[in-house]
């Protein structure tokens, strides 16, 4: 594991983001949106994840895993390359299929999900500079015990197992292979959209020029979140 101990400080380092379809996106929050206001939605933070990414400092370029073609032309836009998720098999299979694309020397590579729109700049840097410490980088997210970020010198470093709790196993398998692991938190890219009380957290947060939370605030002035006891009638906007 020595040639391990600090990246390369000419390694590539690539973001891959799996995004299933739209119309399959955010069902929890079911109670509160239509299915058009959730593809909105899971549209709208896909295009803020890519953006922040797009104005990453040290990343060589970007990746989305999808099979939807409306995700695929959000992608293009901010100059991505596609990857087809032929399997539709999952978060994970995606990101594998991701990874394979990224196999060659040298690469490493920055996996986060699509819902994670209050992650900024600072943070994706930040989690890129950590691995000059360690060949491991988890962000976990604060609600679920989830995975919000995993960074790797190598794209075969750890296999992905993001989803509830997935934290604790991508730990456990960079133990497991001997590998140091570090942690970055934030409340920014700690922050997955996934059921209502979740909406609250972008409404509440300072307008930082994201589509998603000009989005979230239009629908709150006209009432459209109120559907779920999650968003009290009356919250001060």
């Amino acid at each position: 594991m020595d040639g391990l101990r600090q990246r390369p400080k000419t390694s590539r380092v690539w973001a891959v983001v799996p995004v299933k379809r739209l119309k399959c996106a955010k069902e929890r929050l079911g109670d509160v949106l239509s299915e058009q206001d959730r593809m909105v939605l899971a549209q709208c933070m896909l295009g803020d994840v890519l953006r922040r990414l797009a104005a990453t400092t040290g990343l060589a370029g970007i990746a989305v895993v999808t099979a939807d073609p409306v995700v695929q032309t959000v992608a293009r836009a901010f100059h991505a390359r596609v990857v087809p998720d032929v399997c539709e098999s999952g978060v994970n299979d995606a990101v594998r299929q991701g990874l394979e694309t990224l196999s060659a020397p040298g690469e490493t590579v920055l996996v986060v999900p699509a819902d994670i729109p209050l992650a900024t700049v600072a943070d994706f840097e930040a989690i890129i500079a950590l691995l000059d410490v360690d060949p491991v980088v988890l962000a976990p997210a604060l609600s679920d015990g989830g995975t919000n970020a995993l960074a790797m010198r190598a794209p075969t470093l750890v296999p992905p197992q993001f989803g509830d709790r997935s934290f604790e196993r991508h730990r456990l398998s960079a133990a497991e292979r001997g590998l140091c692991c570090g942690v970055f938190r934030s409340n920014g890219i700690g922050r997955d959209i996934d059921v209502a009380s979740d909406l609250l957290a972008v409404l509440a947060t300072p307008d930082d020029g994201g589509d998603t939370a000009s989005l979230l605030r239009r629908w709150d002035h006209e009432g459209r979140l109120r559907a779920s006891r999650a968003i009290p009638a009356g919250r001060p906007s």
